[in-house]
């Protein structure tokens, strides 16, 4: 936890102390097969291949979808720091509503000026909670490849794994 809370002060300190050249974004964004909905949808698979009997439901298909609200600031261009808040909500008898927030940090390797090729990197907390329970966990992102299409408003598409999703795709909106 102690990493987690440097990481984010990192993040945050570097977006404080940034120039004033930068640009601005914010993001708006679907992905599917988030890390939480994921890790029961193994689970069953798993003890289903033992032969264990399924004691809850399996989880349909929102509650393997995460919605997605994300900040970034370009301190070059090839380097933008932020952060992710997502929702998700895991359902078919499980409950749980998710919400998680998450500083980032995205790695351009290709930057046009209507096209760019990215990884990105996000740890942060994550509150799971129903009616029976409340926890706090600390979740991640990591997308590996991104493309993005556009130049003040562009569209984007990633394929990673963690909370924001494997596949994330949205539009992002220059400020």
């Amino acid at each position: 936890m102690c990493k987690s809370f440097l990481l984010c002060l990192l993040f945050t300190v570097s977006v404080l102390f940034a120039g004033e050249n930068g640009v601005h974004n914010v993001s708006f964004s679907y992905g599917f097969f988030n890390l939480t909905g994921g890790s029961i949808v193994a689970g069953n698979a798993i003890a289903s291949s033992f032969g264990a009997d399924d004691q809850q439901e399996d989880v349909n298909l929102l509650s393997l979808s995460s919605f997605n609200v994300a900040y970034g600031y370009e301190l070059w261009e090839k380097f933008e720091t932020g952060g992710i808040l997502t929702y998700s909500y895991t359902g078919s008898g499980f409950n749980y509503h998710s919400v998680t927030f998450m500083p980032k940090a995205k790695l351009n390797w290709i930057y046009k000026s209507d096209f760019r090729f990215y990884s990105l990197l996000a740890v942060g907390p994550a509150i799971h909670f129903n009616s029976e329970k409340f926890e706090a966990v600390v979740l991640w992102q990591a997308s590996l490849v991104g493309f993005e299409f556009g130049s003040d408003t562009s569209f984007f598409v990633e394929l990673g794994v963690g909370q924001v999703g494997g596949l994330v795709a949205g539009v992002k909106f220059e400020l």
